[in-house]
């Protein structure tokens, strides 16, 4: 077993969790492997504390990750009537990215933020943030340790899909011993690797490989070469009949550019605004230029 590793506030929210009822979770819009998997990795061990919990997804759950165990559970909005005694919200980097669920978490009377985007943007009456965590994920298994949860099957199947893709397959800088001790410990207590790899990198609709090829098709670069871009409108979004999450991992492929430092895939949503995807090879801080605009 992994040694528990204690981070600033982290007892604070055990305490938090521990006397809460009934709790909302919620993560970023347009959510990844690590999202997903850290807050339903999280809302399955709060219920095996007896707690009544809510898993809200502004954009509901991309088809490549309906493979996490109760994916099925997660809902797109909070009931207008429920009352929660705490708010959790995941890898979200600022509380504007938890979307259309906003209002529900603003409703919350405590609210706990759990993530490895340390930003100007950090919220909430509770911060567990590690900048040096290469997934949220990677938190929450932490918080779950010290609530006491047994790590299942299905709690360890989530939080190494978070750490998987939020790594690259573990192929970014910010891959450290520990994080590959705790993905070893999920695979022992029964997670499969290579049914979550198949699921989220080599099972893409058809449709989203046509927006792969129309994004690269697009590709530019700055005159020394070290910012790449691509884009993609409204128009082809419509001409493929793809939706956002179709668009998961193209800025992994624009990012593959030698000698690029910077990637940054810009999509135009139905409503007509941009959304902005950035990567970026170290020492570059691409959370830095986020934070920024």
């Amino acid at each position: 077993m992994v040694p528990l590793l204690h981070r600033e506030q982290m007892d604070d929210a055990v305490q938090a969790i521990r006397t809460a009822r009934r709790i909302l979770l919620a993560c970023h819009v347009n959510p990844d492997g690590d999202a997903l998997g850290s807050m339903i990795g999280l809302g399955l061990g709060l219920r095996q504390l007896g707690k009544e919990t809510t898993w809200v997804s502004a954009d509901g759950v991309p088809e490549i990750l309906h493979f996490l165990p109760s994916s099925a559970e997660v809902v797109k909005s909070a009931p207008d009537d429920d009352a929660y005694d705490l708010a959790i919200v995941v890898d979200a980097g600022e509380l504007a990215r938890v979307g259309t669920a906003r209002a529900a978490v603003d409703a919350v009377p405590v609210l706990i933020d759990i993530d490895h985007h340390v930003t100007a943007g950090a919220f909430g009456t509770i911060r567990v943030l590690d900048a040096t965590a290469a997934a949220t994920a990677e938190i929450i298994y932490d918080v779950l340790r010290a609530l006491g949860v047994e790590i299942t099957t299905q709690i360890a199947e989530c939080l190494l899909c978070g750490l998987l893709t939020d790594t690259g397959s573990f192929r970014f800088m910010n891959v450290t011993p520990r994080t590959m001790t705790i993905a070893a410990e999920m695979i022992a207590i029964g997670a499969s690797p290579n049914t979550i790899a198949e699921s989220v990198f080599d099972n893409k609709a058809f449709e989203a490989q046509k927006l792969l090829g129309r994004a690269l098709d697009s590709l530019q670069r700055s005159a020394d070469g070290r910012v790449v871009w691509a884009h993609v409108t409204k128009a082809d979004f419509e001409r493929f009949a793809a939706t956002d999450e179709a668009t998961e991992g193209i800025v992994g492929a624009v990012r593959a550019v030698r000698g690029a430092d910077v990637a940054a895939l810009l999509r135009e949503m139905p409503n007509g605004s941009i959304r902005v995807s950035l990567r970026g090879r170290p020492p570059t801080d691409v959370s830095a230029i986020a934070a920024h605009f």
